[in-house]
């Protein structure tokens, strides 16, 4: 009984995050349609769309997109490629080439969050070389972030490895901003999460914002 009633819970908590994700593909949709006179450009995953934060826009892209036009004092357009789910491979097969199709002068800014998807399915080595591709592919100054610290759970050593190998990538590319996200993110708080336990809420993304943010700074940005 108790199992059935756990299995209950665990599906209708999948239901409302698959409407979840929806919600805010749809929210970054329609705020792609918004002009502005700087441009944004997020890469990743579900991170990256902002997951389980309250609102879209309390997500950390969100959150950065709103730093940079109160810094700038100028609007800013927004354009969130994420997908929820993705690997890395997955963001150089199909949204590195949506960038690259922006064309004309790089964008204003361009984040990098992936690789979470990536510690129980892609061998460490395949990883590596696509975590390359991806750098090699990404304009100057880009952000990229390397893996965020599993507090728990099988894979907590393996993400850990996984985050160094970024690491070890990103230094090899100099033009490129490195973003300590595993570093940012150890000893999340348990009111840090989103409702699924695993995303973080508001205050994670919060952290996350804090991160890219403070390297943003860092690079005059």
């Amino acid at each position: 009984m108790l199992a059935a009633a756990g299995l209950g819970w665990w599906m209708r908590r999948r239901a409302r995050l698959a409407g979840l994700e929806e919600d805010f593909s749809a929210y970054w949709r329609r705020r792609a349609r918004r002009p502005g006179e700087l441009r944004y450009v997020a890469l990743g995953d579900s991170l990256a769309q902002g997951l389980t934060a309250r609102r879209p826009e309390r997500g950390f892209v969100g959150l950065l997109a709103s730093r940079l036009a109160r810094s700038s004092g100028s609007t800013v357009a927004v354009l969130n490629l994420s997908v929820t789910g993705a690997t890395v491979a997955d963001v150089v097969r199909s949204q590195l080439p949506m960038l690259v199709r922006q064309g004309g002068a790089a964008p204003d800014l361009v984040t990098v969050c992936v690789g979470t998807n990536d510690v129980a399915r892609t061998d460490p080595e395949r990883f590596r070389a696509d975590f390359r591709a991806l750098c090699s592919g990404l304009p100057a100054g880009a952000l990229v972030a390397d893996i965020p610290y599993f507090p728990f759970g099988p894979h907590r050593a393996a993400a850990a490895a996984y985050s160094a190998i970024c690491r070890e990538v990103l230094a090899g590319f100099p033009a490129l901003v490195a973003v300590p996200i595993e570093r940012a993110t150890t000893g999340f708080r348990p009111w840090e999460l989103g409702t699924d336990l695993v995303h973080p809420g508001d205050p994670g993304h919060r952290r996350y914002a804090a991160a890219f943010s403070g390297c943003m700074a860092a690079a005059g940005r």
